[in-house]
């Protein structure tokens, strides 16, 4: 017996089932820009602008990682939705960003 309406079911995460298969390929590096360009033009906005939910990275973030990063899938979804960038950012605890700046050290 088929169950159709289970491709709609979340997990505890939120995350349906094509966003984590989405995510497992990437993180594995079995798809490349290069040779499955389709895997990439046919993601939906929803899998490439949600967190991979146990590594806390982007998908552009999943397929820069690793030996088998690859810089056309990384800027293919950049170029999706660019103010992935600047998501997370440098924070303090406080909430805002960090004006310190790191001191030299003297080197003998």
């Amino acid at each position: 017996q088929y169950y159709p309406d289970a491709v709609c079911l979340r997990d505890t995460n939120g995350h349906t089932l094509s966003q984590l298969k989405f995510y497992m390929d990437l993180k594995r590096g079995k798809k490349t820009f290069k040779k499955n360009y389709s895997f990439f033009t046919g993601a939906t906005d929803n899998q490439v602008n949600t967190m991979h939910p146990g590594t806390g990275l982007y998908p552009f973030m999943l397929a820069a990682v690793g030996n088998k990063s690859d810089l056309a899938a990384v800027y293919y979804l950049l170029s999706r939705n660019p103010k992935l960038v600047g998501v997370g950012g440098n924070k303090d605890n406080d909430g805002a960003g960090s004006s310190r700046k790191r001191q030299r050290e003297d080197i003998d």
